[in-house]
């Protein structure tokens, strides 16, 4: 029998960061919570325990079964033993078990014991035969009140609480699987990929391929406009139709690219708001092996260590129905949603071209087994070659023979627009895009250089022209600050103007004349410049000087912080401050862990100091405290005792 009593004191004596990383993963009410006893009975309520065995995966919850119908503690050689004896546990490694038993540990769900008191593997405690096992009185007295922090050290034997006990042997009444059916569901059986290696992995490096460019492509239009993010979590309607014409796919596949480049450091929210991050202007200009290789690395380090080892183990099975089967068997109390976080990792490995046709890809196989490095080099195996050289045509559009290389598609799509992407991608000149470059720190001349040198059929006169006529327009429309911060739009050429001032496009700048050379806009000039901009005006921003400058609109995200207060931390902080405060803690300790015994009606070990010096263990049933003194049965002489509470020197209890 493993109490409220037991739980109470191993809290007590844990260290601050065991206790803190426990009270994290087990959430439980705070309210009324002013001792370790209050944290106790927090920790055992029905519901607290309910929602901690829920996420358990079977083979947690099949030692807590075989745990809670033994008797006295046991040691996971033990609870091996006993699980090879089910169907559903039959294979359970005795490494895996340790393991579980520590996770047990750490989540408060199982209570340590000394290895003296531990029942062997080849033999049996009789119940009752072992009053001593219990948490010693002083708190500081027993190094197994946690996870042993030694990992390669066998983890120590272990008896489940009462309360978690109760919980799970409630069943269906309390939500969570049968017992019986927790050991004695077999797994379902694992068939082996039978699709075509070479095929899958043909059809794997062209979706890899395509995510690289969909996440380029993304980053991009992230820097030139950001997506709004609901406060409820998800994109804007309007900002993933954006995102899905930009990247030319379904609207409902926008999200898997973003989790991927987020989960590669690459986007982030800041303010509401998805902004590329300071790491994506390197991945940009980084080869498709490489960007590839960032994005499978980004997947693979976001895995929880359970889905790790789950795919780590399915490498050379398909990843389809079967594998939602065998989740939902694997997770017993929470298939659902065990199912819905493996289908958002599979859609993504489908994505990245880690799976294709939900089988692992030769790549992805490495991925798992060896390193994003290794895979890397096999999917750069099966990536089409990298260009240099583009087609200039005398309609002003530009087509690739192959992929183009990142720093000379980074260059060009400055100057040009891209119009369609593929293993042949087609960009367009246009007046506009020249500006655009033109603003950014191009001149005719060296737009002409840098396309005479990747071109490979010279610069065609239409497109001469074009830049000719791009460069000497440029700055025909002027953005400037006025003294009240306001932006103020201002050209020679009149009837441009008047065009701008009617332009539905820019109504919301809610332009004004104010001569017959400028308007006024209520908005600063940064985003007057950038409207104008956008709606595809030859328009320069300039300072108080009149000297030209180029607003920076890219906005980069910082990674997400972590979360500055921790409330973990915090309870614990003044559970031990308040546990200090008083000089007569130990004597206040004493009467709530008597108090807990009588309510409880729970069997402890009481120590008295008898009128020669000598202390004495008395295995008590208390019944009462008056006067003074504590009454209670003492179990192992069949007698009624009172003993005065100043005797009393200790208190622990049997489990």
């Amino acid at each position: 029998m493993t109490t409220t009593l037991a739980l109470a004191a191993r809290l007590r004596a844990m260290p601050d960061d065991e206790l803190v990383a426990a009270v994290r993963a087990r959430p439980v009410r705070r309210s009324g919570v002013s001792d370790f006893f209050d944290l106790a009975e927090a920790l055992l309520d029905p519901e607290a325990v309910q929602r901690a065995l829920v996420p358990l995966d079977r083979l947690q919850l099949a030692v807590l079964v075989v745990l809670g119908r033994a008797d006295g503690p046991h040691t996971p050689a033990w609870v091996a033993e006993q699980l090879r004896a089910h169907p559903a546990t039959a294979a359970a490694d005795p490494r895996d078990v340790d393991g579980a038993v520590r996770a047990l540990i750490a989540l408060l769900l199982l209570h340590p014991v000394s290895a003296d008191h531990a029942v062997s593997a080849d033999a049996t405690a009789e119940p009752g035969a072992s009053p001593n096992s219990g948490t010693p009185a002083n708190p500081g007295a027993s190094p197994n009140h946690g996870t042993p922090a030694n990992p390669g050290t066998p983890a120590p034997a272990v008896a489940p609480y009462d309360a978690v006990t109760a919980v799970l042997h409630a069943g269906a009444r309390s939500g969570l699987p049968r017992p019986d059916a927790v050991l004695d569901t077999p797994p379902p059986a694992v068939r082996p990929a039978t699709t075509d290696a070479s095929s899958v992995d043909r059809l794997a490096a062209e979706r890899a391929f395509e995510a690289v460019a969909s996440v380029s492509e993304l980053l991009a239009e992230l820097a030139r406009e950001g997506a709004r993010e609901l406060q409820k979590g998800g994109l804007a309607l309007p900002a993933a139709k954006r995102l899905a014409d930009a990247l030319a796919i379904e609207p409902a596949v926008v999200p898997t690219v973003l989790s991927v480049a987020a989960r590669a450091g690459l986007a982030a929210v800041a303010d509401g708001v998805w902004l590329p991050t300071a790491e994506a202007a390197g991945w940009q200009h980084a080869t498709t092996a490489d960007r590839w290789r960032a994005l499978a690395a980004g997947w693979l380090d976001a895995l929880p260590a359970d889905l790790t080892a789950l795919f780590g183990s399915r490498t050379r099975a398909p990843w389809d129905d079967s594998l939602g089967a065998h989740v939902a068997w694997l997770y017993p109390a929470s298939a659902s949603d065990a199912r819905g976080r493996v289908a958002e990792r599979v859609d993504e490995a489908e994505l990245l071209g880690i799976t294709g046709r939900r089988v692992p890809s030769s790549a992805g196989a490495a991925l798992l087994e060896t390193g994003p490095t290794a895979a890397a080099a096999a999917m750069a195996a099966q990536f089409p070659a990298e260009v240099s050289k583009v087609y200039l045509q005398h309609d002003l559009t530009v087509i690739s023979p192959g992929p183009l290389a990142p720093d000379v598609e980074s260059r060009l799509r400055t100057m040009a627009d891209l119009e369609s992407r593929a293993l042949a991608s087609t960009f367009r000149f246009s007046a506009a895009s020249v500006d655009r470059a033109v603003t950014s720190g191009e001149t005719a001349a060296s737009i002409h250089d840098f396309l005479a040198s990747v071109s490979l059929t010279g610069v065609p006169q239409p497109l001469d022209y074009l830049i000719s006529e791009a460069v000497a327009r440029h700055g025909r429309v002027r953005v400037r600050a006025a003294a009240d911060g306001h932006g103020l739009v201002h050209s020679d050429d009149t009837t441009l103007l008047g065009t701008i001032a009617v332009d539905q496009a820019l109504s919301s700048l809610r332009l004004q004349p104010v001569d017959d050379s400028t308007l006024s806009s209520r908005f600063p000039r940064d985003v007057v410049y950038w409207a104008l901009s956008d709606a595809r005006y030859p328009v320069v921003a300039e300072d108080a000087s009149g000297a030209v400058v180029t607003p920076q609109r890219r906005t980069v995200a910082a990674r997400p912080a972590a979360e500055v207060r921790d409330t973990a931390a915090e309870l614990v902080a003044r559970l031990r401050l308040e546990d200090t405060a008083d000089e007569d803690t130990g004597e206040q300790w004493l009467a709530r862990q008597l108090d807990q015994a009588v309510r409880g009606r729970q069997t402890v070990v009481v120590q008295v100091a008898m009128p020669d010096g000598r202390l004495v263990d008395y295995l008590l049933e208390p019944t009462g405290i008056g006067g003074g003194r504590l009454r209670g049965r003492d179990r192992a002489a069949d007698i009624e005792r009172t003993l005065p509470l100043s005797s009393v020197k200790g208190l622990r209890s049997v489990d």
